[in-house]
């Protein structure tokens, strides 16, 4: 069979959901994309009923989705019976897939091309083709004035698959207020100078704006004290399916400014919004989606940075601003940022709209202004760039004066990274948790958790690029460290632009960071972060951030010569470690080396039991030679055991059928080779 591009998501969400509500595809993709994966899989391994089991899987979860009834019907068209193939091919052009000459030409569906069904099916679909979907929902934008609450619906919101969130239309309509209204109507932070700008027409306003809030009406933004922002409401419908509250999940054709002061309290995986989101690697990446379509977030960091806890956040990325403290303490953040927005010059907003980069810019405007920010330079440190905010150091007018001053020419450039090389621990070997060290990559943000124990130091080679301004090579980059300790950090320019860095880092653990004032911080971190900004004129460039999370359950010593000596797993301090990125365990690991400094394995100490044996290769010993060298050994499995509803599931080991046999060339010879027993 050919190689298939899925053509999920083309349609109208309720065209394809296969759902009886548009708001129920947030529970129905995550299994859509677990299968569009796996069908991409057996496509490229030409494994036909597998192909077949994965569709009926697809068919079954999203019955009305016309591209899983049409790649049905391509993995039966083989089979000697072809009525069950036909059947779906009709079943989907009933659905909506449509394309003649792509049905006509799939060789996919070659072997049902003479069949004179075939040929009817093709006419059928010719003729339907453009024409709507019996029972599908005509998707509209819903009509608004602008300042006045408009509704998310059915009828206005379609699901992305691109994406993978939903995706809600507007038209709004700018009502009759002259400037002098506007200004005298304006009631936000640094209210006499927007007043005068609204005035004068050089402000924008907030006409256009949208405000989301997704808390349930918990912390609400004052939206009369900003003339034209429209206060996004969610339906009926939408609400009953909860799709109204956490972390933002939609695109709208307008800038946005949203919060939700809330986070999930109960359960071994509680959190705030935002680490929710941090863990999550399909949740970062909607969330850099969003900042690309003009929108700001604002979430409290609620327990995840305090004093008891420390700083628990395993990524700082310049997607939302998170406060410090619980609920309200998003406010005044909220306030600022939509009288910077209404503080713009119209131009030079329009244009930031037109670029995707309201959001980059207003996170830039917002950083550069903290009162921790004494100096221009400073914004190069961590003092601009904390992965929390205090509202103590927010400056409201600073940011709108800074906004005002903008200009279509002065209008900085957004820095994107990109991934060259990596680090490749292996499972098993390097570490033992399930989930991979990439955390995410997103063109702002790139975050990795260090799980690999066996060297100190973990490198990794990132290429930044920027929008807006003639070629990289004309371009300086500069990278900074915004918290860590700068003796165990090496960024090495591999361009003379440094454009592509090698970025070296030495293992931290927990530790307490140095503030903006040369004082430890009060709370412990275990994360490394690295900025990435480019200077134009006078002004810097909105942040793009590397950072390294390390795992605070575990205890590491290192050799002088960089290799492992030891890792305490057992984490007898009790510190709290994320369960969605690390598994509790029970054990400390000693690694063993040769005279010349090879590893050949570790000795795994448990709390009760003698200690066991484990090869280079990650295998455990089951015998040994006169020379105490491993003879045969056996693969072990990694299996996370749940240990109750409210607690954390640990990390468990299973011994495999699989065995090994180890050979050695010489009596000198520690480390030898390792065959399969048949």
């Amino acid at each position: 069979m050919r190689k298939r591009v899925m053509m999920v998501g083309v349609l109208s969400a309720a065209a394809v959901a296969g759902a009886a509500s548009v708001f129920e595809m947030p529970q129905v993709f995550p299994r859509h994309r677990q299968l569009q994966q796996q069908f991409m899989l057996a496509i490229r391994t030409g494994k036909t009923d597998e192909m077949e089991a994965i569709c009926r899987a697809g068919v079954e979860l999203m019955p009305e989705d016309p591209t899983w009834q049409y790649n049905l019907a391509c993995a039966l068209a083989y089979r000697a019976d072809k009525a069950e193939a036909l059947a779906a091919l009709d079943r989907a052009i009933t659905l909506g897939f449509r394309d003649s000459k792509a049905i006509e030409q799939d060789t996919d569906l070659k072997p049902l091309a003479e069949m004179p069904a075939f040929q009817a099916m093709v006419k059928r679909a010719a003729e339907l083709q453009g024409k709507p979907v019996e029972g599908v929902v005509h998707v509209a934008p819903g009509t608004g004035m602008m300042g006045l609450p408009i509704e998310v619906n059915a009828g206005n919101t379609t699901w992305e698959f691109n994406a993978g969130c939903f995706q809600t239309f507007f038209k709004l309509i700018r009502p009759d207020m002259k400037n002098a209204e506007a200004a005298d109507a304006y009631r936000g932070p640094a209210r006499e100078q927007v007043s005068a700008w609204l005035r004068e027409g050089q402000a924008s306003g907030n006409f256009g704006d949208l405000y989301v809030n997704r808390d349930n009406g918990h912390s609400v933004l004052a939206v009369a004290n900003f003339p034209g922002l429209t206060p996004v409401t969610y339906g009926a419908e939408a609400k009953a399916k909860n799709a109204h509250t956490g972390v933002a999940n939609s695109l709208f054709d307008f800038p946005v400014i949203g919060n939700a002061s809330i986070s999930i309290t109960a359960g071994p995986f509680w959190r705030s919004m935002p680490r929710a989101i941090f863990t999550e690697p399909a949740q970062t990446i909607q969330a850099s989606m969003l900042t690309l379509n003009n929108q700001c977030w604002f979430y409290p960091a609620h327990h995840d940075y305090t004093l008891e806890k420390g700083d628990l956040f395993p990524a700082n990325t310049p997607y939302c601003v998170i406060s410090l403290g619980s609920s309200f303490t998003d406010q005044p953040f909220l306030q600022a940022f939509a009288a910077t927005m209404a503080a713009m010059r119209p131009e030079v907003k329009r244009a930031l709209v037109q670029r995707k980069q309201l959001a980059p810019v207003l996170q830039m405007m917002f950083r550069a202004t903290q009162k921790t920010v004494k100096k221009p330079e400073d914004y190069l440190t961590g003092a601009a760039h904390p992965v929390v905010f205090d509202p103590a150091n927010l400056d409201a007018e600073a940011m709108v004066k800074l906004a005002n001053a903008c200009t279509p020419a002065t209008m900085l450039p957004v820095v994107m990274l990109r991934t060259l090389s990596d680090a490749k621990a292996e499972l098993g070997i390097d570490y033992f948790d399930l989930r991979p060290e990439g955390l995410f990559d997103t063109p702002f943000a790139i975050a990795r958790v260090v799980r690999g124990v066996r060297t100190r130091d973990r490198t990794m080679t990132v290429e930044a690029s920027v929008s807006g301004l003639p070629p990289a090579r004309q371009t300086q980059f500069i990278w900074a460290v915004l918290q860590g300790d700068e003796k165990k950090i090496a960024i090495k320019p591999l361009t003379p632009n440094a454009s592509r860095v090698e970025i070296t880092v030495g293992y931290h653990g927990t530790y307490r960071p140095t503030l903006a004032n040369g004082q430890p911080s009060p709370l412990l971190s275990s994360r490394v972060d690295i900025g990435c900004f480019v200077k134009a004129g006078d002004s810097y460039s909105p942040p793009a951030m590397v950072t390294f999370a390390y795992l605070a359950n575990e205890v590491r010593l290192y050799r002088d010569d960089g290799q492992v000596l030891s890792v305490d797993y057992r984490n007898n301090s009790n510190t709290y470690a994320d369960p969605v990125l690390t598994l509790q365990k029970e054990w400390k690991d000693v690694y063993d080396y040769d005279a010349q400094g090879r590893p050949t394995g570790w000795y795994r100490m448990r709390d009760v039991g003698g200690p066991e044996r484990f090869t280079y290769a990650g295998h455990k010993v089951l015998a040994n030679d006169t020379r105490n060298r491993p003879l045969r050994a056996c693969a072990i499995q990694y299996l996370p055991r749940q240990q109750g509803n409210n607690l954390p599931p640990v990390l468990s080991t299973a011994d495999r059928s699989e065995q090994f046999t180890y050979t050695y060339a010489s009596d000198d010879d520690m480390i030898g080779r390792f065959a399969p027993i048949k």
